[in-house]
């Protein structure tokens, strides 16, 4: 017998911490003694390993030599060892839950139901044990059902909804679970967002429908976002979700790379897990926003699939292990003695070993506990032992710096879909509230939801599958034309209420912002008959004329003008308002020329700016001149405006991945590495502009720059016309000339700083290129700034600061005062690893405050100790002489040689310190941040600068939806427009046959025309002096202009709805922004019905990081304002219609709503501003079956569902049921549901009524009879009923088969439900149970035919300019069957395709036509696209070819 080891564990039995000895003795019980210096323990055991509990009387940490005596009959054996006493205490919350994408490379419907029978590629990509939706719903309630000690996490409404109408038998279990504690309904989101590239409206609403779901309709308590795959945070996240009255989040990504420092760079099987001790503050901690609210939050340094690795453990002793593991590496970053481990990972059923962990575990140890639990547990239990948790504002991207523009059309269209809906929703509720207009509540909830899908994760970043890719576009494309239909349709409603009588037309200029604007406006303008008509006069009744710019002309047959674009520049346009001008035809001789003039030259100019081009380097912008400075805004040399291509590897060396990485080669070229193909320069009345074309590797290209009299900002389009590039980026780049200033974007409703980018890395070698996604727009320019001054007063410069690492003392409040000045910080401990090496950390800071003395603080003693003495010299003097201090100790080299590929700025001396200590120094130095600048003064040797002093000026770039940006540390700013990539997914098809573009790329190699525009605004000081949030949000929201006819009306020619400004006049427009106006409540998400308009809410946010009193001025009929939380519920009364925000600060207001008051003469026509059902009835209820997104319009309040989608049926009745269920939280819900079953069948019952309470469901047993002889295929027996004017349906598709052959073998006429691709259908039998047959294996029970495979327009009134698309349908079931069709096409078509979204019946045996009208209106530029009809019938779908989709000149 000997002892082969000796063990300290952490582990703690009723008498003591526990010492594991490993013996090799025969088997049978030994007896085993421990002693020490305070320590004792002994057992009798036949267990291998023994363990022996031990009492030791010291303190955690301290190590305690012992000797260990083991004795079995006559053998003994001795050793030594070393007790490490262990702190008791610890408990690991076991979580189980899965992590569900409702998209990514595989499709809606076969991960909510169809996985097991969606085709080969659809498994070919499955891994072990990864099961769809609706199954792991059923899998994780029946084990809870079983076993008592199971709890669970639920989360996303994705798949909550679907189940919850699809399955209401299962709703009482579901809420018993909630009511007992076992199961936690997390998110209190939709989805998890990808909320750093929407808006934070977009966010809010996510927030709205998740917990409207959650809490309202399912009776959850929903408490912890829960964000698990995220790719990096949007910085206001946290005080959204703190303003929902959530208290508590949770994710995986942000703070470190991929995923996270626990698995990054590891093979886990070869290396196991990494070390977590480089994390630089706790797992725990409270995450700030900069409105300076914020929730407690866990990070997960394991990843979110942490605990689900112990799954494949063959027996439970290997699983314990596992956990035993993970607990000593997730101690060591634990705030508390409390472990979080998400126990589950992708689509995963409930882990074999949690509960017996659970039981087991628990009945030998005292400590650590293994609790399977719920998150609200742990979080109760670090707050009950955490009562000042790690302030933290880090900013938590960049994470995949490929989402920011794989499938960039992607975020060009939700960008395009938000301002649209939100425009539309602000005017539909004031036309609401002043004509009595019916609100459009179901269209507006329909556009948000589906913005609301389109922001998940693995949807807006491009990491999808090219067919789920296909499925995206038309949710966006529908949020598109909700919003712009609703908002033609209020602006027409409101400008019927605008005087307009006088001369000619009125133009009546509507403005969306809270703030008066002066800009352009385009108005397509039709003449009325007249032979002399040349051209157009526009007046200002307060301006007089105003110069004009006519485009796109059309001519009747005697050479009339008879309908132009008419472009002014509309002046002083008042706050949710408007301005009417004039607008008179003019005779040909009388008019000015119609459009742009050409003229020599390569320069153009106006009040503001000139820019110049250089026709021999690609058309690129040489001299980009601030005329009123006379300053040069470009680096000596270099160009803007240029076309970068870089190489790309296919997927990331290191990781493998694909879309959402960027993945460059390190090489590139550049548009003026070549001579343009030409060069235009044009003026009018309204300004100049120069246009160039060339072409760069696989680019052709055109670019237009306009400089605009009267505007400020230089307006920009680039004009991709071909592409094709495989594994390539494109970005476009301005080299600007800022001295010592530092990135800065805007992000959800705020402004923070930003790192350089490392824009021309090879990945192979260092793997991260930094680029960050912005909200409207990026920029050159200084967030806060140290000002540094001799002694004598004497200006040494100033240093911006961006992102700062705060270490050691108490930095809450200086964290939030810097956060809100858009300097984002981690507050790290001293001493302890420090923030900024890219190794670990997912961004890098530039500068670092050190709290405290050398005493203190060890960071500072060290900071001091490497630097000249005078530093010290002067801490210490200035401590003597007042108390406290700041000293400024520069960094031993300048920013821009030491911001490097795979940097490592840990050191003491490569960032610049301040030094803040003394009593009362923090707070001093949180009060100077008023202003974003820091004072600090000091001799003049001390007081240099490493870099040139920052140069007081701001260059910034507006973005319209396309996000991803980087500004190297040269200063160059660089936006990324296109990326082909071939990396895994792209190509990926679920349902056959798969489609391509119509050359036989992968969609996502984005081989089609793409249009980019975007807008530099330059101006001397920093980003708030240069207007760029009033300037990002004008470019988003543009000015609207209706035509009318004169008419009185109560309103004046000129007048406001509403206005949001600051109290004190001195403070610049746009620093309270106005985002949203809408009617109080969200009925539909909350499951009430809508009724009339009778509140408004407004949410603002003030944009520039001070604290400022905000004033609503309106003309509505309003009651007293009161202050409400993100979910309008009241908190506070408002008086004298003021609110005071902090900086960043995000605010909700509401108010009550006077009836509004008939118009003269009783014009309340109660007209409806949207459409209030979906285009095509019947609306099929299994809506994911057809990967289209959300719940139809209306949010589907009720649901019928029939138990089976695809029956076998002969001579004998058929057996299923039908279900009906309330999807309303208040109000009885009665109807009928209607079962039609084919012709000559019988169905009993044919009808059912039914009353629902709130919340509840029936369900009735239904017989299907066949007739006698019914002939072979494929039947339709529908469930329907009616609500809200619009008719739901369920379907189940009965199979007849084809007698045998005489030998056996089904004849001829068995091939039912052949599919347009010929295979054959998946069909059931009675006793089966399934949530849906269709995609791959069944396809649509059609012959199709595109007739029109490619479509040619010229642009104007003529008949080339319009065609049409053109599908045959032919069904072989004998039933008629509905589909729905949908024309998918990419962004910029959006315009050519006026209806997109229809359906069909096709009758049985028969066959049915599709067409879909094409258009080219004058203006619309050349291009070569791609359109796919997509067809949908009952869960079966297809897809045809590509169709080409060509504009001509």
């Amino acid at each position: 017998m000997r002892i082969t080891s000796v063990e300290s564990t952490e582990l703690f039995a009723e008498s003591g911490q526990v010492v594991r000895v490993h013996v090799e003795a025969p088997p049978g019980e030994i007896e085993v003694g421990v002693t020490g210096p305070g320590v004792s323990g002994a057992a009798r055991t036949a267990a291998r390993p023994a363990e022996v509990a031990v009492r030791a009387d010291a303190a955690p940490g301290t190590r305690i030599p012992i000797e260990v005596a083991v004795t079995s009959g006559a053998h003994e054996a001795a050793a030594t060892g070393e007790l490490v006493v262990a702190e008791p205490g610890w408990t690991v919350w076991m979580v189980p839950h899965f992590h569900y994408d409702p998209v990514w490379w595989n499709t809606q419907a076969a991960y909510t139901t169809t996985w097991d029978t969606a085709g080969e590629v659809s498994q070919e990509f499955r891994m072990d044990r990864q099961n769809a939706g609706f199954d792991l719903m059923r899998e994780h309630m029946e084990t809870a059902r079983r076993d008592p000690d199971y709890k669970f996490v639920l989360a996303e409404v994705d798949y909550l909804k679907p189940y919850w109408d699809a399955h209401p038998e299962d709703r009482e279990h579901l809420r018993r679970l909630l009511a007992e504690g076992r199961v936690e309904l997390m998110g209190g989101t939709y989805n998890e967002p990808n909320t750093n590239l929407t808006s934070a409206e977009s966010t809010i609403r996510n927030i709205v429908y998740g917990v409207g779901f959650q809490r309202d309709i399912m009776g959850g308590d929903p408490a912890t976002a829960w964000q698990l795959d995220v790719f990096g945070h949007d910085p206001q996240f946290p005080g959204l979700i703190a303003e929902a009255g959530l208290s508590s989040s949770s994710w995986a990504r942000g703070p470190h790379h991929q995923w996270g420092p626990m698995l990054t760079g590891r093979d886990l099987a070869r290396d196991g897990w990494g070390d977590p001790s480089g994390m630089q503050f706790p797992a725990e901690f409270e995450w700030l926003s900069p409105s300076g609210k914020g929730v407690l939050t866990h990070y997960m340094p394991a990843h979110y699939s942490a605990g689900w690795w112990m799954d494949s453990s063959t027996d439970l002793a290997g699983a314990e292990a596992a956990v035993y593991e993970l607990f000593l590496h997730l101690k060591k970053v634990a705030a508390t003695r409390n472990v979080l481990l998400p126990v589950g990972t992708d689509y995963t059923p409930p882990n074999k070993w949690v509960t017996e962990i659970h039981r087991d575990w628990n009945a030998r140890y005292v400590w650590p506990r293994f609790v399977c639990a719920l998150p609200r547990e742990f979080f109760a239990a670090v707050r009950a032992s955490l009562t000042s948790p790690s302030p933290q504002t880090r900013d938590m991207n960049p994470v995949y710096t490929g989402k920011d523009v794989s499938f960039i059309d992607t975020k060009q269209a939700q960008r395009a879909a938000e301002s649209l809906v939100g425009d539309a929703e602000k005017f539909a509720t004031l036309a609401a509230a002043t004509t009595g207009a019916r609100y459009p509540h179901a269209a507006l909830d329909k556009a948000w939801r589906q913005l609301v899908y389109g922001a998940h994760h693995d949807a807006i970043t491009g990491s999808e599958s090219d067919q789920v890719y296909l499925d995206l576009l038309t949710g966006w494309r529908e949020a598109h034309d909700i919003g712009r239909s609703v908002l033609d349709a209020s602006l027409g409603e409101l400008t019927a209420r605008v005087d307009t009588r006088g001369d000619g037309s009125a133009v009546v200029v509507w403005n969306p912002s809270s703030w008066e604007r002066t800009d352009l406006v385009r108005v397509r303008l039709a003449l009325p008959p007249s032979s002399g008509t040349g051209g157009v006069r526009v007046t200002d009744p307060e301006r007089g004329e105003l110069p004009v710019l006519l485009e796109n002309p059309e001519y009747d047959e005697q050479g009339a003008l008879t309908a132009v674009d008419v472009v002014v520049l509309a002046a002083a346009v008042p706050p949710l308002g408007h301005r009417t001008l004039r607008a008179e035809p003019v005779a040909s001789g009388e008019a000015a020329a119609i459009g742009w003039t050409a003229r020599d030259g390569v320069t153009i100019s106006n009040a503001t700016h000139l820019v110049e081009v250089d026709p021999a380097r690609g058309g690129c912008v040489s001299r980009l001149q601030d005329v009123l400075l006379g300053r040069e805004l470009l680096q000596p040399g270099r160009v803007g405006n240029e076309l970068v291509v870089y190489d790309e590897y296919p997927a990331h060396p290191e990781f493998n991945e694909g879309p959402w990485h960027l993945v460059p080669k390190g090489t590139a070229i550049g548009s003026a590495d070549a001579p343009a193909t030409s060069v235009a320069v044009e003026t009018s009345p309204l300004g100049e502009r120069v246009t160039v074309t060339g072409r760069i590797g696989p680019v052709r290209y055109t670019q237009r720059i306009t400089l605009w009299h009267g505007l400020a900002r230089v307006d920009c389009a680039t004009y991709v016309d071909e592409f094709d590039g495989a594994d390539q980026l494109v970005r476009l780049r301005w080299p600007a000339r800022v001295p010592g200033a530092l990135p800065v974007s805007e992000v959800g409703d705020a402004v923070v700083g930003r790192g350089f980018g490392l824009v021309d890395v090879d990945s192979g070698e260092h793997p991260w290129t930094l680029d960050n996604p912005a909200g409207n727009w990026f920029a050159l320019s200084s967030t806060a700034r140290v000002r540094l001054r001799g002694e004598d007063g004497t200006l040494a410069g100033d240093r911006a600061i961006g992102i700062a690492e705060i270490i050691g003392g108490e930095p809450r409040h200086l964290a939030v005062a810097l956060v809100r000045k858009g300097v984002t910080s981690t507050c790290s401990r001293a001493p302890g690893p420090r923030y900024g090496d890219l190794g670990v950390d997912s961004n890098l800071p530039d500068v670092r405050f050190a709290l405290g003395t050398p005493e203190e603080n060890p960071f500072v003693a060290e900071v001091l100790a490497a630097a000249d003495p005078a530093y010290a010299g002067l801490l210490r003097a200035r401590l003597d002489s007042a108390g406290k201090a700041r000293v400024w100790v520069p960094a031993s080299e300048s920013l821009e040689k030491v911001w490097v590929p795979s940097a490592d700025l840990t050191g003491p001396r490569a960032l610049p310190v301040l030094i803040v200590a003394g009593e009362g120094a923090v707070e001093e130095l949180v009060a100077d941040l008023d202003d974003a600048v820091i004072e600090v003064t000091q001799p003049l040797e001390p007081a240099t600068l490493t870099e040139a002093p920052l140069d007081d000026y701001t260059i910034g770039l507006v973005n319209k939806g396309v996000p991803g940006f980087a500004v190297d540390s040269g200063g160059a700013l660089h936006l990324s427009l296109l990326r082909s990539c071939t990396g895994w997914p792209s190509g990926v098809w679920i349902d056959p046959p798969r489609r391509t573009a119509p050359d036989g790329s992968n969609f996502q190699l984005q081989h089609w025309t793409h249009s980019y525009e975007y807008s530099l605004v330059t101006a001397e000081g920093d980003w708030r002096a240069a207007g760029l949030v009033r300037e990002g949000h004008d470019v988003n929201h543009p000015l609207t202009a209706v035509q009318a006819a004169g008419h009185d009306g109560e309103l004046a020619a000129t007048s406001s709805f509403l206005s949001v400004e600051p109290a004190d006049p001195s403070t610049p427009v746009g620093a309270v922004v106005l985002a949203a106006l809408k009617p109080s409540g969200n009925p539909l998400a909350s499951g009430r019905r809508p009724g009339a308009v009778d509140g408004v809410t407004l949410r603002l946010y003030e944009a520039h990081g001070g604290e400022l009193t905000a004033r609503v001025r309106t003309s509505l009929p309003l009651g007293d304002l009161q202050r409400a939380d993100l979910l309008e519920r009241p908190r506070s009364p408002l008086q004298d219609a003021t609110v005071t925000l902090t900086g960043m600060e995000i605010a909700t207001l509401t108010a009550a709503l006077t009836p509004p008051i008939p118009a003269p003469g009783g014009r309340r026509t109660g007209i409806a501003l949207g459409p209030e059902g979906e285009p095509f009835q019947p609306v099929y209820t299994r809506y994911w079956l057809n990967n289209t997104g959300p719940a139809p319009a209306g949010n589907m309040s009720v649901a019928v569902h029939l138990s089976r989608t695809d029956l076998a049926a002969g001579a004998e009745p058929v057996e299923l049921a039908v279900s009906v269920a309330s999807g309303l939280t208040e109000g009885e819900l009665s109807g009928v549901v209607t079962l039609l079953p084919p012709d000559g069948w019988t169905c009993e019952p044919a009808e059912r009524p039914y009353a629902l309470a709130p919340g509840g469901h029936a369900s009735v047993p239904v017989t299907v009879v066949p007739p006698a002889g019914a002939e072979p295929g494929e039947y339709w027996l529908r469930a329907r009923t009616s609500h809200e004017g619009q008719t739901y349906e369920d379907v189940t598709r009965l199979h007849v088969p084809a007698p045998l052959s005489p030998d056996g073998t089904k004849s001829a006429a068995a091939s039912i439900g052949s599919s347009m691709d010929g295979t054959e259908t998946g069909v059931e039998g009675p006793g089966s149970s399934t949530d849906g047959i269709g995609s791959a294996t069944a396809g649509v029970p059609f012959g199709v035919v595109v007739e029109t495979p490619r479509v040619t327009l010229a642009p104007g009134a003529s008949s080339a300019a319009s065609a049409a698309i053109e599908v045959v349908l032919r069904s072989p079931a004998r039933t008629d069957v509905s589909v729905q069709a949908q024309l998918i096409s990419p962004w910029n078509t959006f315009e050519l395709i006026p209806e997109w979204n229809t359906g069909v019946v096709v009758p049985a045996l028969g066959e049915a036509r599709l067409r879909f009208d094409v258009q080219a209106p004058a203006g619309t530029r050349p291009g070569r696209w791609w359109a796919v009809v997509k067809l949908a019938s009952a869960g079966r779908l297809y897809y045809t070819e590509a169709i080409t989709i060509e504009v001509t000149e």
